[in-house]
């Protein structure tokens, strides 16, 4: 799957969507369920070389519109500015948590255990426990170690919502998980600027048949 650029479209773009539906939690409170689920899905994948299958065209269209707004150059809109700062967030962030192999190690073992639980208990993918038990995943594996201080934007009275909170921390947990698989397809925040073109080509060829 290495250098597959229409692989590394389909990752980039779930990064995207994962961002898109954070904003929208942070400024609005809601999300689009179909775009959340299978991005909180692709978390009980431990690694996968059809992403195809993984991120369906059909419920990617967020990620897709979002990606060309972000990074083909035809759009200064504050709201795509901090899109686009959160996509590059979230690589930096995916590679603080892998540089370590035992903190990768387990954060993936507890991945793996929490769908076991859910599956065992017949969750649905957005069950608020579900969600709930991600989040707390993220805050003692990712947010608890200081591996990197950052901020999300939005309104304060959604900001202070616990019940969004815990979607937030699920959906930066989905966007590490689309960064990782982003590199197996050959993605590098190094060359990224030289490939950006391409992304955003391959993006609106997929909204097109979408």
């Amino acid at each position: 799957m290495a250098n597959d650029i229409t692989a590394q479209t389909q990752a980039f773009a779930a990064i995207c969507q994962a961002s898109a539906l954070i904003q929208e939690l942070a400024n609005c409170g809601t999300w689009d369920e179909d775009a959340a689920a299978i991005l909180i899905k692709s978390l009980a994948v431990d690694s996968t070389d059809n992403l195809e299958e993984l991120y369906p065209p059909q419920y990617l269209k967020k990620g897709y519109f979002s990606l060309v707004q972000c990074f083909g150059g035809n759009s200064g809109e504050q709201r795509y500015l901090q899109l686009a700062k959160y996509v590059i967030l979230f690589i930096r962030l995916e590679r603080k948590v892998t540089q370590s192999v035992t903190a990768a190690e387990r954060l993936n073992r507890r991945l793996v255990d929490n769908t076991e639980q859910a599956r065992a208990r017949h969750l649905s993918v957005l069950d608020p426990g579900l969600i709930e038990n991600l989040s707390n995943i993220y805050k003692s594996e990712i947010s608890d170690t200081g591996l990197l201080k950052f901020n999300i934007y939005g309104r304060k009275s959604m900001l202070q919502q616990l019940h969004i909170q815990h979607k937030i921390r699920a959906l930066i947990l989905a966007a590490i998980k689309a960064v990782i698989h982003w590199r197996s397809a050959g993605g590098r925040r190094r060359s990224f600027i030289f490939r950006r073109a391409r992304l955003v080509e391959c993006a609106n060829t997929r909204l097109k048949q979408i």
